[in-house]
């Protein structure tokens, strides 16, 4: 039984709290937080994402009025970091020190060289680290890299992504809405897509980019980008925040030589008759990718191996890929 110890009880923090409570290997013994009502966890903190989840019973759970409390004092193996972004690399690093394992919610830190300063705490202390970068383990998103490695429709020859919101105005002291701390939608929205691309086919050839501000913003609101791989397709992304508030979606299109994959308002469609318009429910494994992430790290740390699937050095080659798109649109302006 892995003792998980969640710091940060905001709306990521019960979405990590619910997943946790549904798997027997693992038992919440320790929260904090430094909003004293949400160590009481009476109700879920709103954020973007729909959830069911209801209200836990932490009548025997310890609770800390600060996260670094908890790492220090707290009897637990896995420490979950659900802060503010600009504050994920202190406290991973703190807990990675303190002998803990760590997973951490995305992004995994406003920079890559704190990210690198992860990468290394994690090694001397040869403990697991993993960031949650969720759509990795996303059932629709695995269809598609499945669909990919295994070449079963040809080569891929052009990826369309795309993930949009509503700014989010319902953070503890706007803190979303300074990039110092966020880094903005291109840390919020944009680097979910640039990870999985980055997951499955690696570094890009070459990197092209744009982005506009709104008068409301202090970063970009909408980014768009383009890798390009010399032996592999052309990708396009697109991520931001809308001033006005519209639904969360997310989605892509993928052109295969022998195949067209859509996944759109939640539905995941094929298409491989190319003779006619025929549209095929895609066969695939529903579930969680909340719940899948949590458990394919927990089965890491049970087993004593490094999360390959999602692994430290990979997400903070992300973040250089994010580094470089910005360096890209400053020079375009420039």
């Amino acid at each position: 039984m892995l003792k998980i110890g969640i710091v940060g009880m905001g709306g990521m923090g019960w979405f990590h709290a619910a997943r946790y409570v549904q798997l027997p290997d693992a038992n919440i013994t320790a929260i904090a937080d430094i909003v004293p009502e949400r160590l009481e966890a009476r109700e879920k903190v709103e954020i973007n994402l729909a959830a069911e989840e209801q209200a836990f019973d932490f009548s025997k759970v310890a609770r800390f009025p600060e996260g670094l409390a908890l790492i220090e004092d707290a009897d637990v193996d896995v420490v979950d970091i659900c802060l503010p972004t600009d504050l994920h690399a202190k406290y991973s690093i703190a807990a990675l020190e303190a002998g803990h394992h760590v997973i951490c919610e995305k992004p995994m830190a406003l920079n890559a060289a704190d990210a690198s300063r992860m990468v290394a705490a994690a090694r001397a202390a040869d403990r697991r680290l993993m960031v949650a970068q969720v759509v990795r383990f996303w059932p629709e998103y695995r269809f598609l890299r499945q669909a990919i490695d295994s070449g079963e429709y040809g080569a891929l020859r052009s990826l369309n992504m795309w993930r949009m919101g509503g700014r989010p105005r319902w953070s503890p002291d706007n803190w979303f809405l300074d990039s110092k701390r966020s880094g903005g939608a291109i840390l919020d929205l944009h680097i979910h897509d640039v990870d999985y691309v980055n997951a499955v086919f690696g570094r890009p050839d070459h990197v092209f980019a744009t982005g506009r501000t709104s008068s409301a913003a202090d970063s970009y609101d909408v980014i768009h980008a383009f890798f390009q791989y010399r032996d592999g397709p052309q990708v396009h992304m697109h991520a931001g925040w809308s001033v006005a508030q519209i639904p969360f979606e997310a989605g892509f299109e993928a052109w295969f030589d022998r195949a067209f994959i859509a996944y759109d308002a939640g539905k995941l469609t094929l298409f491989t008759n190319l003779d006619r318009i025929e549209e095929i429910p895609a066969v695939y494994e529903p579930g969680d990718g909340y719940l899948n992430e949590i458990r394919y790290f927990l089965d890491c740390v049970g087993q004593g191996v490094e999360p390959e699937l999602c692994a430290p050095t990979s997400t903070r080659d992300s973040l250089t890929l994010i580094e470089e798109e910005l360096s890209v649109i400053a020079g375009v302006w420039s």
